[in-house]
């Protein structure tokens, strides 16, 4: 069965146990604005430096929330890709950010890609379902996460040739790079 099918099933099944990936998230808790589920930490593994945790911003109609993940360092994270989700609980979209919106530090696109190809968490660093999730949206869409890093790249080059001098990292209505819409199996 493919990663796509999988994640389907995944997402049908918390469905008929009346729950979703963000309330697994959230750990029975409503959901606030800004608020980091799990918990500030998010969900990480210290052996394969894979980190996400999900959030919502307030006002927002376009999404019920996203997932962030991001490749851990002792000094700063990486981000490859978040995960926009529906009401219902299931991803519709894939993006990538600016630096400013996630506080984290550049890489180069082949680094992005070779880490968005080395993702995975431990099921027992969290919610097994949880991490099942965001595992195969890693396994699922790899091809189209991998395609955004060089379409960010890309925006950024766009944003430089237009703004000589100016730092893109640094322009807040420069927020998110890339995107795609998927829609698993």
């Amino acid at each position: 069965m493919s990663a796509a099918a999988r994640l389907a099933r995944l997402l049908r099944d918390l469905e008929r146990a009346g729950t979703s990936v963000m309330a697994l998230a959230r750990q029975g808790r409503p959901q606030a604005p800004w608020t980091l589920y799990p918990d500030e930490s998010g969900v990480f593994d210290r052996a394969t430096r894979c980190q996400f945790y999900y959030h919502a911003h307030a006002g927002a109609r376009h999404e019920a929330g996203h997932f962030h993940t991001v490749r851990l360092f002792h000094d700063r994270t990486a981000h490859l890709v978040a995960i926009s989700m529906t009401e219902r609980g299931w991803p519709q979209r894939l993006f990538t950010l600016n630096l400013w919106a996630i506080g984290d530090a550049y890489a180069p696109p082949a680094r992005l890609k070779r880490w968005a190809r080395e993702w995975r968490l431990a099921e027992t660093r969290g919610e097994p379902r949880l991490v099942r999730f965001v595992n195969l949206v890693f396994e699922a869409f790899r091809p189209a996460i991998e395609r955004l890093q060089d379409e960010k790249a890309a925006a950024l080059r766009a944003w430089r040739a237009n703004h000589p001098g100016r730092d893109p990292f640094e322009d807040r209505s420069l927020e998110i790079l890339s995107e795609v819409a998927v829609e698993p199996g």
